[in-house]
């Protein structure tokens, strides 16, 4: 059997990557002694490294504590990169109608490294918000309504992979059996749409579905959700099919069912 020959890839960029994913997380400025902890590289290296990303101006130096932070090159590559990406493209106008319509919060998923990475967000206009996702959150795809669209309309190969390591509880109405998530991805797949009942934070309920490029192609997910009260089950029904027919529109498909 012949094995498909990997092409090498450079190790210092791997390591400057992996310095300004750090950087980039951090709610705060983050020390050197800091990101050599974290990125396991050691510290003459990491300093090379920042001093580098420093002359970028990738990232930038706090005056006051001698932290790192992203820097203006960083935020000006990822605002042009976000105003080309696809799924921004194509699912903001939806976004920006199913968070008017409904008054709650929208939000954007993309998936990294088998985490759902919310890319935007609308606030909505209730006077009761939730303290869920925020723009950055990373969460597990096994729970939620957004995260779990990503896994429920993936493909069945990367479904069987997720499933079969050990999954976490996120709060007492996470389910983690593999089971019974694949009974819940056949529902969502047969109704079109995912619904997070206080499984990924409690007292949040949200509505998903996934977000496809014009050749079927998964690019991500788009949710809304607010606080239980908010979303009983007759509603998640309702604005789920309106979040379909609203994305449906959007891409001149009829559905996302498959």
């Amino acid at each position: 059997m012949t094995q498909r020959k990997v092409p090498e890839q450079s190790l210092s960029v791997q390591k400057a990557v992996a310095i300004l994913k750090e950087v980039g997380a951090a709610d705060s400025p983050i020390s050197t002694t800091e990101i050599v902890a974290r990125v396991g590289y050691g510290k003459t290296v990491v300093l090379r490294i920042l001093a580098t990303l420093l002359a970028e101006r990738m990232i930038e130096r706090d005056p006051s504590t001698g932290g790192y932070f992203a820097g203006s090159t960083l935020v000006q590559l990822a605002q042009q990169a976000l105003q080309k990406n696809p799924l921004i493209l194509q699912a903001t106008p939806a976004l920006d109608e199913i968070s008017r319509i409904t008054g709650d919060a929208g939000l954007l998923m993309v998936l990294s490294d088998d985490e759902s990475l919310c890319v935007a967000k609308r606030a909505g206009t209730t006077p009761i918000r939730n303290v869920g996702t925020e723009l950055g959150t990373r969460s597990p795809i096994h729970a939620g309504g957004g995260p779990f669209a990503l896994l429920a309309f993936s493909d069945d190969a990367f479904i069987d992979q997720y499933l079969s390591r050990p999954l976490k509880k996120l709060t007492e109405r996470t389910v983690v059996d593999p089971a019974a998530i694949r009974q819940r991805i056949a529902e969502a797949r047969q109704r079109g749409f995912t619904i997070g009942n206080e499984d990924l934070f409690e007292y949040i309920v949200a509505v998903g579905v996934p977000i496809r490029d014009s050749r079927g192609k998964l690019l991500g997910s788009l949710s809304i959700g607010g606080i239980a009260a908010r979303y009983p089950s007759e509603r998640c029904i309702e604005v789920g099919e309106k979040l379909m027919a609203i994305v449906a529109s959007q891409s001149g498909k009829p559905n996302n069912r498959e």
